[in-house]
């Protein structure tokens, strides 16, 4: 239900409680409850005992007429405040809220303080009736615990719950509640409804009001227990599990007892603020479409873990433990919730999936647990525990550009695929080429299934570019090299001359293109320039001694992938063996230091990225081999 409606129920029974209540008991018994109030005129007596026996027998017009008869032919008498407020009760039961709004101002002021009282008590519960709360909580409020009468407390505290609620003060509405909920002078089946109001009420509340009713309501009590329930439900959600950890130790202290999903949440909250220094995860594609990409990925980590081939690993080595996402997003956040929660993970290694790497970022953010993430998305490090290994689309562009523009290059053009990776590439470009000072002079596009470029290619050539940037993956390449020769485009190296009649050019490929398949054609691909966050073939220094390492050890050749994992494994072991034992710690020790690293990152930066965003390869000969002392390489 509707806070709205749960309010509009509650202004429904004030209305019932002021009809079926007003009055109580002989008009000698009204007086009664105003005892220095007297009259020593018995026609006086009898005509105000006569108004209140009608309201009492539910005549409800001859109440109202008598009452002002009364005032009428009685303005004078020491009575009339008490004529006042029976008045106005009487029209406030019949629905009359403006009118007897005005009568019960009048009694308010009063001189004596008992009547002044009664005046003020019914004249908040009518301004909540009139739909003015903010004026009924000023009224009311200071009454609280005054009142004598059970029917009359009742009817204080479900008045300013109402209003209460109605202009969202939780915590003033659970506290009204509370009180009816735990007074003795209530029957049981009133105490259980003022119950059923709080859990309903904490259950619809956001957790703003959660963390304020929490703090602010009485401890102990039964309103304080179910919000301590919510608060403790809402942090684990949010993975504030620090703040899961203080409510328990407060309800315990209190010895309130726990339902066993709390005890629970407690047990896991626990496993996942004390993080194990030697448990690693890692969420790979074990299954589905890029399963290779997770064979990959989980061989890097075996490498980097030390993990035998055979046997059992030493008591001491670190330990991987690896989930499958099959390429699911859920599946890769669920991941994150489990390897924190359940097996204590120091630090999370992967996706490889963009959308799940975000979502898994945003859930790794929440439960304080670095995630090394191995996709290339530059918006997945918005999550302040996020680190990418992976060189995003405008950082491999950026090295290819500020090494074409070494070379002398200031005329570009692109020739891409017309799909979403061309063009997400070609977008980076133009605004990297823009920040070089270069200038675009052409951009086409073909189909991603095109065999041919004649026309594309004639329109890049009439621009006389000096570096052409191809975005696309290498048994494209091979068919597009020899059609940029054909136009008169030649790729040479640095200071190399094209054929007679020709234009030196610089072909410049991001790492989708790095394939051992352009070797075989390599005489149109001299001199170009191929961004890479690892390859095999010309790995250098730690990248090599990795590649030996991996190809001995599974027979063949490591992939990005591998590289990346074994990179993240290591870094991750490095803070800890520098004696980082938090994941806190852990993710300032990554941040911003150089490391050695097989592939080209060098370690991250200080806004979690690569160090450096690529190493750049050139075709020499039938090979390729790192462009040496190139800026940005």
């Amino acid at each position: 239900m509707k806070p709205h409606s749960r309010a509009g129920l509650f202004t429904a029974a004030l209305a019932v409680a002021i009809f079926t209540g007003c009055p109580r008991g002989s008009g000698q018994q009204e007086l009664d409850r105003f005892p220095s109030i007297t009259t020593a005129d018995p026609d006086a007596e009898r005509a105000l005992t006569a108004a209140t026996e009608a309201a009492e027998a539910g005549r409800t017009e001859e109440a109202i007429d008598r009452h002002r008869r009364f005032l009428a032919e009685h303005p004078s008498d020491p009575l009339v405040p008490v004529a006042q407020l029976g008045l106005g009760r009487v029209l406030l039961a019949a629905g009359r809220v403006e009118e007897a709004l005005e009568r019960f101002t009048e009694v308010s002021g009063a001189s004596d303080p008992a009547i002044a009282e009664a005046g003020q008590f019914y004249e908040g519960v009518a301004l909540h009736l009139a739909g003015r709360h903010e004026a009924a909580l000023a009224r009311l409020t200071p009454l609280v615990d005054r009142t004598t009468d059970p029917a009359r407390t009742s009817l204080l505290l479900r008045t300013l719950a109402a209003a209460a609620q109605r202009t969202g003060r939780t915590t003033a509405a659970l506290d009204a509640l509370d009180r009816l909920a735990e007074s003795a002078d209530l029957a049981e089946p009133d105490r259980a409804e003022a119950r059923r109001q709080i859990r309903a009420m904490v259950a619809g509340a956001d957790a703003e009001a959660i963390d304020r009713a929490y703090e602010e309501l009485t401890r102990g009590r039964f309103a304080w227990q179910e919000v301590a329930a919510r608060a403790i439900r809402l942090a684990f959600d949010a993975g504030n599990m620090a703040r899961v950890a203080a409510i328990v130790e407060e309800l315990r202290a209190r010895d309130v007892p726990m339902s066993e999903e709390l005890a629970e949440l407690a047990v896991r909250a626990d496993r996942t603020v004390r993080a194990d220094p030697r448990v690693i995860g890692a969420i790979a594609p074990m299954t589905g479409r890029a399963r290779q990409v997770g064979q990959a990925i989980s061989r890097g980590l075996m490498l980097a873990a030390g993990v035998p081939a055979d046997g059992p690993p030493r008591p001491d080595a670190p330990q991987i433990v690896l989930r499958d996402d099959g390429g699911d997003p859920a599946r890769a956040a669920a991941a994150v919730e489990e390897l924190v929660s359940e097996h204590r993970a120091i630090a999370i290694i992967g996706p490889a999936e963009g959308r799940g790497a975000r979502l898994a970022a945003r859930r790794a953010q929440d439960l304080g647990v670095p995630l090394l993430v191995l996709v290339p998305d530059p918006n997945v490090t918005e999550s302040t525990m996020a680190f990418r290994l992976m060189p995003a689309p405008r950082e491999e562009v950026g090295a290819l550009v500020r090494a074409a523009r070494a070379r002398g290059a200031t005329r570009f053009a692109i020739l891409r695929p017309d799909h979403p990776y061309g063009r997400t590439m070609a977008e980076a470009f133009v605004a990297v080429v823009q920040e070089a000072g270069g200038t675009l002079v052409a951009s086409e596009s073909y189909a991603p299934s095109a065999t041919a470029f004649g026309d594309e290619i004639r329109r890049v050539a009439a621009a006389t570019p000096d570096a052409v940037f191809v975005p696309d993956a290498g048994r494209q390449l091979n068919l597009i090299g020899p059609a940029l020769a054909a136009a008169g485009l030649h790729s040479v190296p640095a200071g190399g001359a094209p054929p007679r009649g020709g234009r030196a050019i610089t072909l410049l490929a991001p790492s989708v293109g790095v394939d051992a398949r352009i070797l075989a054609a390599s005489r149109y691909f001299q001199g170009a320039l191929f961004a890479t966050a690892f390859h095999a073939v010309a790995a250098d220094g730690d990248g090599r001694a990795f590649t030996e390492a991996y190809q001995a050890r599974f027979g063949a050749a490591p992939d990005a992938y591998a590289a990346l994992a074994y990179d993240a494994f290591r870094l991750v072991r490095g803070a800890v063996e520098a004696g980082r034992t938090t994941r806190r710690e852990v993710a300032e020790w990554l941040t911003g230091a150089e490391r050695p690293t097989a592939g080209a990152s060098g370690g991250l930066s200080a806004q979690r990225a690569p160090r450096r965003a690529a190493r750049l390869l050139e075709v020499r000969g039938g090979a390729f081999v790192p462009a040496d002392a190139v800026p940005g390489s």
